[in-house]
């Protein structure tokens, strides 16, 4: 089903953020002060806007309330990206999304309204940080809190120690083994007696200190 959604800045994020909506079919309005960026966009867009988007009259103009969400995307302008979610949420934007660049302005965005905060370089760090130190480490999701998906393969010294997922000696009240992957296949919810082989990722949730626990084994 197509939905609608306002992209509030057409910095990098943003416009992948369109392209990726547009790609799914939805429609997507974009605006940004910059009569240059906009226009050579504008074929991205289902409807591009020159404006200033700290400016009330013009966000007002948009009726960003009958959007589905906002995304909100200032480049490296943290006041404008203030701004905006202010006057966004003051006009009954039904959910807003945008980018912070700093811990600061992170913290700011909460108090500001924001529905969801997206912040790449402190994902990005926190990912490049973890797979230096945890080899084993694939990937990683955030949760919320200290709750996190992680990703981690099977090395040869685990799997010389452990046959199979019950010799892994899981606690289920901290972590939970959500599904193998071996190749192309994918089992999921694997029970104590599925075996463990070289090079399975193991896709397990939990709290981010028992998983680098169980990390140190690996």
């Amino acid at each position: 089903m197509s939905r609608q959604f306002a992209i509030l800045g057409m910095g990098y994020f943003g416009i992948i953020v369109a392209q990726e909506l547009r790609r799914q079919h939805h429609q997507v309005m974009g605006i940004d002060a910059d009569e240059a960026r906009v226009n050579a966009q504008s074929e991205l867009f289902n409807h591009a806007v020159v404006g200033d988007i700290t400016n009330a009259k013009v966000l007002e103009e948009l009726s960003l309330d009958q959007y589905d969400a906002v995304v909100i995307d200032a480049d490296d302008d943290i006041e404008s990206s203030m701004i905006c979610t202010l006057l966004a949420r003051e006009q009954g934007a039904r959910e807003i999304w945008v980018k912070a660049h700093s811990d600061t302005h992170y913290r700011l965005l909460e108090h500001l309204g924001a529905d969801h905060i997206v912040y790449p370089e402190y994902d990005a760090g926190m990912r490049v940080a973890e797979s230096l130190h945890y080899q084993a480490m694939v990937d990683f999701i955030r949760l919320g809190g200290n709750q996190f998906i992680v990703e981690l393969q099977t090395t040869d010294e685990l799997a010389k120690s452990c046959d199979c997922v019950g010799d892994l000696a899981l606690d289920p009240e901290k972590l939970a083994l959500i599904a193998i992957t071996r190749d192309k296949e994918v089992l999921r919810q694997p029970d104590h007696d599925t075996p463990l082989e070289k090079g399975d990722n193991l896709i397990l949730m939990g709290d981010l200190d028992d998983l680098r626990e169980l990390g140190k084994k690996l």
